[in-house]
């Protein structure tokens, strides 16, 4: 038996969203006894997402959850769905200009990450005003001049939305404390007809 309690998702308030995913667990996993009762078996109860993961999971009756957009999180369910999890997925480009002391232009854009759902955000300059995505640039607004960061630093973005970025990539490269720990192939990368 499978249900979704995406109605909850972007609730802000944890204690109203713990409500409303603990009343949707609920009717699932009531209609789950019903069929059980009636002779049927259910196996599986599986719900969630993302979004409600940190309630769902804790559910009585649920035996499955699906989450997953969670192993990464990202700006979206950050900022959309109000997931407080460390982001896992980022990306590393270059700054390949400099044209004005608020303007940094980066070698990532469209055709690297996803900022249909949000946008990346960068990590470790100045406060940022703007950012906008071309298919192979990305444009960074900072809030005042700046001369960091230079032509050829580097800036990790945390991606926009790990769910239509991922698939736009080969490899991931797995990093724990500052050393590739192993490297994954993208296995459904190009797989779509």
């Amino acid at each position: 038996m499978v249900g979704w309690e995406s109605h909850a998702t972007t609730i802000a308030d944890p204690a109203e969203k713990e409500r409303t995913v603990r009343d949707a667990v609920a009717a699932l996993t009531a209609s789950a006894r019903a069929c059980t009762a009636a002779g049927h078996s259910v196996a599986v109860v599986s719900c969630g997402g993302t979004g409600t993961f940190p309630y769902c999971a804790q559910q009585p009756g649920v035996t499955e959850v699906q989450v997953g957009g969670a192993i990464f999180s990202d700006m979206h369910y950050l900022t959309h769905y109000h997931v407080d999890f460390a982001p896992a997925l980022t990306v590393l480009t270059t700054v390949t200009s400099r044209p004005t002391p608020t303007r940094i232009v980066v070698d990532a854009g469209k055709k690297t990450m996803s900022g249909d759902a949000a946008m990346p955000a960068p990590r470790g300059i100045p406060p940022i005003s703007a950012m906008k995505l071309s298919a192979e640039h990305t444009r960074i607004e900072l809030e005042q001049p700046s001369a960091a960061p230079k032509i050829g630093d580097r800036i990790e973005l945390i991606v926009g939305y790990s769910d239509t970025t991922v698939h736009l990539h080969e490899e991931i490269v797995g990093i724990r404390s500052d050393r590739i720990e192993s490297i994954w192939r993208i296995e459904g990368r190009g797989k779509l007809k």
